[in-house]
């Protein structure tokens, strides 16, 4: 089967996005880390250098004060041995001097040195000196102290071993940043292929039921995510619809079906008015037998209205007591004709918000149904009572009863039950449980063990 879908590029796919958006991820998580390492490491050597710097001036700061100048040189040429790989810059100056000497020159030689004996010096807020060097980016960071006799001196470090660490760590980062990105979008095709398996079964499935193929489903996952939720979502979407259109086509056919008899009689009084010239009775009967059709077309748009949600209702505060008994009161005058026992119990006072016409309607549904169903000689109770929160209306009878075959499906459109002694066109039922739900109330139906059936009617006070 071709998909109706038109071909997508690939990067407007949400896989696509999903994958770069996993490697956008990774990128900016990778820079963020690279970028707190950095800080981090040139934070911690340039607090290390400078600790030694500062150990280094007070240790040669007490050699100055114990044996005077010739102890101090000493000092800095054993530190020079030790420290061969990484000197500390030493210069010393009294104010007899044009200019100090710095020790072991050669070491400093990509520094521009004469800028020490041209104060003002710069300075930091702490007071450290910085000397950049020639043509390249590292420089000398220099401690200065100074005695009361005119003797000081400047003690340094060069960054130079610290930022060749930086730049070490960057060329790291930035060879190990193309396999992260490779790695990013690997794992989001990955992902994305895996998150969006239920969307494209869906996507197919969509298409199969747009070619007719309404059988088939959602196949699902049940790991229970949202996912899954949506794929049993979508199947129950579409068992209720393949559910109303088995319904329409069988309304549709039940209504083609009914409405041909009283079509059939219809034309049939025309045409006969027509070759016996006796207009006034054929229109009576054609009268008649309009107003048939129409009642059976309004109850099925009421009951489609009714199971679409879409059913006006004109509710207001009404006597439901009053209501039932006029009810009641009309078909007790139909069952005594019939030789039915009519009795009714009607709590007192019942008041509740619903739609009195159309109630009244459907409880007439129930008491007619009763009234057909019972032989002469039966019996009809009617109970209307308070029920927790709303009122309940149980129509009972002990007639032929519902056939056991028929008890699933007697609130079905056009259906006509096995036990029915007098048929009618099986819309009744169908808008009695339409206006009840319509209230947010429930009815149910079962047989009686002693004979007859029972029906409960609950409605919901609002």
């Amino acid at each position: 089967m071709s998909s109706g879908f038109p071909k997508k590029r690939v990067d407007s796919t949400i896989g696509f996005r999903i994958a770069a958006g996993c490697s956008l991820l990774v990128l900016l998580s990778s820079l963020a880390l690279m970028a707190i390492a950095y800080w981090f490491l040139a934070s911690t050597l340039a607090h290390h250098d400078r600790e030694q710097v500062l150990v280094e001036l007070q240790s040669l700061r007490g050699e100055y004060l114990e044996g005077g100048i010739d102890a101090f040189i000493k000092a800095v040429q054993d530190n020079d041995r030790f420290r061969r790989n990484n000197p500390f810059f030493t210069r010393i100056a009294n104010g007899s001097e044009e200019s100090g000497r710095v020790f072991f020159p050669q070491y400093w030689r990509e520094f521009d040195l004469t800028v020490l004996d041209k104060p003002p010096l710069p300075r930091t807020e702490d007071g450290w000196i910085i000397l950049p060097a020639h043509g390249d980016n590292h420089h000398l960071e220099i401690l200065e102290t100074e005695f009361p006799d005119g003797f000081r001196f400047q003690i340094g470090t060069s960054t130079e071993d610290r930022g060749r660490v930086l730049k070490r760590l960057r060329e790291t980062f930035f060879i190990s940043i193309v396999p992260l990105i490779i790695l990013g979008l690997a794992g989001g095709f990955f992902l994305a292929r895996r998150s969006m398996r239920p969307v494209q079964d869906l996507i197919r499935t969509a298409e199969s039921i747009r070619e007719g193929e309404w059988d088939v489903r959602v196949s699902r996952t049940g790991n229970g995510d949202e996912l899954d939720d949506l794929g049993r979502l979508f199947n129950e979407m579409i068992e209720k619809i393949n559910a109303l259109i088995r319904g329409m086509k069988q309304a549709l056919d039940s209504v083609a079906h009914d409405l041909r008899t009283p079509m059939t009689r219809f034309r049939n009084r025309a045409e006969r008015a027509l070759q016996e010239g006796d207009p006034q009775l054929a229109l009576q009967e054609c009268v008649e037998q309009s107003e048939q059709i129409l009642g059976m077309l309004n109850m099925l748009m009421d009951i489609s209205e009714a199971e679409s949600g879409t059913l006006h209702l004109n509710l207001r505060e009404v006597d439901f007591t009053a209501m039932v008994d006029n009810v009641a009161e009309m078909y007790l005058y139909v069952a005594e004709e019939k030789g039915i026992v009519f009795e009714s119990v009607i709590e007192p006072q019942l008041r509740m918000t619903l739609d009195p016409e159309r109630t009244s309607q459907a409880l007439a549904n129930l008491l007619d149904n009763a009234v057909k169903n019972t032989p002469p000689g039966g019996r009809i109770d009617l109970v209307a009572k308070s029920a927790g929160e709303g009122i309940q209306v149980r129509v009972a009878d002990n007639g032929i009863g519902i056939h056991p075959a028929d008890l699933d499906h007697i609130w079905d459109r056009l259906f006509r039950g096995r036990n029915q002694s007098e048929k009618g066109i099986g819309l009744g039922l169908s808008l009695v449980r339409a206006v009840v739900a319509a209230h947010g109330g429930t009815i149910t139906a079962c047989n009686r063990p002693e004979g007859g059936a029972l029906f409960e009617m609950s409605l919901p006070r609002r």
